[in-house]
């Protein structure tokens, strides 16, 4: 809720004060502990705005705050205090990020009115974060569907890639979800330039030409370029510019947090790749995790491990042949579907979205497409 707010202090009279006062107007929640604070944090949050007085027993206001920053980022942190010294003031701000320095007494008119400007920053927080994240989700999709229209090979690959990085990502609660999922559909953006036959031929282990080789090579280092004058791309260029690397060369940033997603997400990308590579080459998933496994340098072993949870079987489907118009959104085309002359359109292990089922439709109507071709399809809908 915007207006929830926790009030930490280990003075009881002066919580019950504060929610009597201000219950009418925010959702007040009140802890006379740090470890209680931090508790009700993490199991009834988030909290739009967390108050903490300075000096309490075992943990000073400022080690909470801090503790609530790394709890969630987005809170609005305020210090409340009778010893309203400077160096306390100093480290409110620089080591917990405090957005208000309050002193003790303070007046119900001055704390309502500070209350309502830390919930403001709140949703303005908030606000921010989803228009931003909606709006690369968005470039992304158009993206997507571009490639899909232009290279299905590549947009085949990356989908399977998105489905690996999405497992491995509910498995460790990454809390930055959408970022690997833009940064797995992306890495394959370079891949525009390379012709399909080219990249099929890749995926399958084939002898390349040297110039081949250089192409596959270099797509990474072309979508980069592609994406580097979008604004708040940076972190994806990175992590893409991480497939090649041993996990011991990663570069190193300045800041910690950037660094650690970064790092995280290059990590499982590589996992994403390798699997999808031994697999496309004809290796048994098993088989395929123990290359991995005997290769640390490259692939971590307990990011790896979250693949033998991994469900490769599609066991809850049937392969069955169908024509464009029988097509729907709940199925995965399970061989190579071409035109009439031989152009390839979609490759196999694609799922069906709508501009994918849009553009079959076109394409079966003013050229021909080779039909039925085989699909699966949950067993439920047979």
């Amino acid at each position: 809720m915007f207006s929830s707010i926790l009030f930490i202090d280990d003075d009881s009279n002066l919580l019950k004060s504060i929610k009597r006062s201000l219950s009418q107007e925010f959702r007040v929640v009140t802890a006379d502990t740090p470890e209680e604070g931090l508790r009700i944090m993490e199991e009834q949050g988030p909290f739009a705005v967390v108050v903490s007085d300075m000096r309490m027993p075992g943990m000073n206001g400022v080690e909470v705050l801090s503790r609530a920053q790394e709890n969630n980022s987005d809170t609005v942190r305020m210090l409340l205090t009778g010893y309203a010294d400077q160096q306390s003031a100093i480290d409110a701000v620089n080591i917990g990020n405090i957005f208000r320095f309050l002193t003790k007494p303070c007046s119900l008119d001055t704390l309502s009115t500070v209350l309502r400007a830390g919930i403001r920053q709140y949703q303005l927080i908030i606000s921010e974060k989803e228009l931003l994240e909606n709006t690369l989700l968005g470039i992304v999709t158009v993206l997507s569907q571009i490639l899909t229209l232009v290279n299905p090979v590549a947009q085949s690959k990356a989908n399977r890639l998105k489905r690996y990085c999405r497992h491995l990502a509910h498995e460790i609660q990454l809390k930055d979800k959408w970022l690997l999922e833009m940064v797995a559909i992306l890495s394959q953006l370079g891949c525009l330039t390379i012709p399909p036959e080219v990249l099929a031929r890749h995926a399958a282990g084939s002898v390349l030409t040297e110039e081949e080789i250089l192409m596959i090579k270099d797509h990474h280092v072309l979508a980069g370029k592609l994406l580097m004058n979008i604004p708040r791309f940076e972190n994806i260029i990175e992590i893409m510019s991480l497939h090649d690397k041993p996990l011991s060369s990663f570069p190193r940033y300045a800041d910690p947090e950037r660094q650690q997603t970064i790092h995280l997400c290059g990590r499982i990308l590589q996992l994403a790749n390798g699997l999808d590579r031994f697999i496309m080459a004809g290796k048994a998933p098993a088989d395929a995790i123990d290359l991995m496994e005997a290769n640390p340098d490259f692939y971590d072993p307990e990011l790896l491990e979250h693949f033998n949870s991994y469900d490769f079987g599609l066991q809850n489907m049937i392969r069955t042949y169908v024509r464009c118009k029988e097509l729907n959104i709940q199925m995965i085309i399970d061989e190579d579907i071409y035109t009439a002359k031989g152009l390839l359109l979609v490759t196999k292990g694609q799922p069906v979205t709508f501009p994918l089922l849009t553009g079959l439709l076109n394409f079966s109507r003013s050229v021909g497409i080779k039909e039925p071709f085989a699909v699966l399809r949950p067993l439920l809908n047979i």
